[in-house]
C-alpha cells in the first residue's frame, strides 16, 4: 500500500513538472534586444524571451526559429514585444512619407532628442540670403550621436514626401536646425 502511494505521488509530481514546463513555454513572448530598422534581417541574437501572459498577437518563444531570417516591416525599439505583423516585407516608410538623414552639429538640435519626438526641420539661410524653404514638421526615428563632439550627429526624420524633398539638400549639408515641438502642435 505504501508502495502504491509513492507511485501515485511520483506520478503527480511528474505531471505537475511537465505541466509547469509546458506552461512556461506558452506564457511569454519574444522581444527585440536592440533598436532595429525596417528591413533588418532578424537573427537569434536580436531576440530575447520575456516571461508573462501571452497575447494572441505576440510571437511565442517556441516560434523563434520560424522568424529568424525574416525582415522587420517597421522600425522596432529595444524591448518591443514582437508581433507577427511586425515581420514580413518592409512597410516603412508608409506611402506618402519619406525618411531623411539630417546632419546636425551641437546647437542645431536639442541634446536629449530621441526617437518618437516631433521636430520642426528649419533650413538655415546663408548669410545675406533669404530662405526659400519653409520649416517642415516630422518625427524622429533614430539619433546617431558622434563619438567625437566636433562631428555632426545624424538624426533620421520621417516626413511627408514633398516636405522631405524640399529640405533634403540643406539637411544633407548640415544647413538645418531641429527644434523639438509638442506632440499636440498641428
Amino acid at each position: 500500500m505504501l508502495f502504491g502511494a509513492l507511485i501515485v505521488l511520483g506520478c503527480a509530481f511528474a505531471s505537475a513538472a511537465v505541466t509547469l514546463r509546458m506552461g512556461a513555454e506558452e506564457h511569454g513572448a519574444l522581444a527585440v534586444q536592440t533598436d532595429l530598422q525596417a528591413g533588418h534581417v532578424l537573427t537569434a541574437a536580436d531576440l530575447r524571451v520575456v516571461k508573462g501572459s501571452m497575447d494572441a498577437d505576440l510571437v511565442p518563444p517556441g516560434k523563434a526559429k520560424s522568424i529568424v531570417g525574416r525582415h522587420t516591416k517597421v522600425p522596432l525599439l529595444a524591448g518591443t514585444l514582437l508581433t507577427a505583423n511586425a515581420v514580413g516585407a518592409p512597410a516603412f516608410p508608409p506611402p506618402g512619407l519619406a525618411v531623411i538623414g539630417v546632419a546636425v552639429k551641437p546647437g542645431q538640435y536639442p541634446p536629449d532628442l530621441a526617437p518618437g519626438d516631433r521636430v520642426s526641420v528649419t533650413p538655415i539661410p546663408e548669410v545675406g540670403a533669404a530662405t526659400k524653404t519653409k520649416p517642415v514638421v516630422g518625427v524622429v526615428t533614430k539619433v546617431d550621436r558622434p563619438e567625437q563632439p566636433q562631428n555632426p550627429a545624424v538624426v533620421t526624420v520621417l516626413l511627408p514626401q514633398p516636405d522631405a524633398q524640399a529640405v533634403s539638400i540643406p539637411a544633407a549639408q548640415g544647413l538645418v536646425s531641429l527644434m523639438q515641438i509638442s506632440p499636440e502642435m498641428p
